[in-house]
């Protein structure tokens, strides 16, 4: 199996916690799967758990070439 792209992404808590505060669960929604989902309604630390995956997804979508942002293609 070939290496496709390396990715990385850094997410400022504060930063997460802003949009938050600014429009609610938009972010969530739109990062989030169901199951997810489910987990970071119940989480002691919702605004951390978000950043983790949304900082996760942002990774993976830049090692293939692309970001969140602009969807993800292979």
């Amino acid at each position: 199996m070939a290496i496709l792209g390396l990715g990385t992404d850094i997410v400022e808590i504060a930063r997460i916690e802003a949009v938050i505060a600014r429009s609610g669960d938009r972010l969530a929604r739109r990062v989030l799967s169901d199951s997810e989902w489910a987990i970071w309604e119940q989480h002691q630390q919702p605004v951390r758990f978000l950043a983790k995956r949304f900082a996760v997804k942002e990774a993976a979508a830049k090692a293939l070439g692309t970001g969140i942002r602009n969807g993800l293609g292979v």
